[in-house]
């Protein structure tokens, strides 16, 4: 192993061990990655900063400056493998992901927090410059990247971008349904406990919600979405249903969809997608991008 990567202490609770790889040059950004169900940080660090380019460059080799932090989630009990495994929430089911929502929500609510708390130490590493982090994640850990986007602590502090792969969105509708009609709701209605639970973690935004043309500077974040078309596990309507709500929240998403990745199509393209996300990490991250967020230079993916 690398001498300047090192396994540092969670702080975090249960939680298992972060993996870092520390930069090469000057250190000018953070990068937190989140692994999938059944992986550990060190596990999908591993496979991720290997993984290379069409023109055979990884990722630290193209930013250099580049701090990578892999978290590791707790290990639970799943009800739907009947074993202990890594996870950041119990997914009881993703042909039906609103069954059983509430085994979901502790989880959520505890990897969100967790999460938080690591971008906050790895914003004060970088002087309070929070646009100078990137959260992202693929499957399960993409999720609870979506779900840490949107309930930060201080919305009115953007991340430089988001990354997520070949994943869905936990309560999908439910979110929806707060962001779309959050607005509109008659005095005295009263929800189910999802609409509970998520008002309760998004109470931060402050019904009524935003409008996309709102001046929030965290929905300056700019997003990548990628899934696989045969994806075998995640089937890419429940992507493409996370980027229409990401979309209706006031994010601006850029889409990518591919055919023929390992894994029965659960994991990330290579070479195609570690090029798109390289690229859109560099315009994301770009000096030149100004707190708005000048997106007129990025492709017609974006939505």
């Amino acid at each position: 192993m690398d001498k300047k990567d090192a396994l540092a202490p969670s702080p975090g609770d249960a939680f298992g061990s972060v993996y870092v790889h520390e930069p090469k040059a000057r250190h000018t950004h953070t990068a937190v990655i989140l692994h999938g169900r059944g992986s550990t940080g060190e596990e999908f660090a591993k496979e991720f900063l290997e993984a290379a380019t069409t023109d055979n460059m990884t990722l630290p080799l193209m930013f250099p400056g580049w701090r990578w932090v892999f978290p590791s989630s707790k290990t639970s009990w799943s009800d739907l493998f009947k074993e202990q495994m890594p996870s950041w929430f119990e997914a009881y089911s993703l042909t039906h992901t609103d069954a059983r929502e509430d085994l979901q929500m502790d989880g959520i609510k505890k990897s969100v927090a967790y999460i938080g708390a690591i971008l906050e130490r790895e914003a004060e590493m970088l002087h309070g410059r929070s646009e100078n982090l990137v959260l992202g994640g693929i499957s399960q850990g993409a999720a609870i990247g979506m779900w840490t986007l949107m309930c930060r602590g201080n919305p009115n502090r953007q991340l430089g971008a988001f990354v997520g792969a070949s994943s869905w969105l936990p309560f999908a509708s439910t979110i929806e349904d707060f962001v779309v009609r959050g607005q509109t709701r008659k005095p005295g209605w009263k929800g189910t406990e999802s609409d509970a639970f998520v008002e309760g973690m998004m109470a931060a935004w402050k019904l009524p919600f935003p409008s996309p043309q709102g001046c929030r500077p965290l929905l300056s974040t700019l997003v990548f979405l990628g899934h696989g078309t045969d994806d075998a596990y995640v089937d890419i309507e429940l992507g493409q249903q996370a980027k229409q709500v990401l979309v209706q929240a006031g994010f601006k998403v850029e889409w990518r969809d591919y055919s023929g990745a390992e894994q029965e199509g659960h994991f990330l393209k290579i070479p195609d997608e570690i090029d798109d996300i390289a690229q859109f990490l560099a315009r994301a991250t770009s000096p030149k991008v100004g707190p708005h967020r000048d997106v007129t230079n990025m492709s017609s993916g974006v939505l």
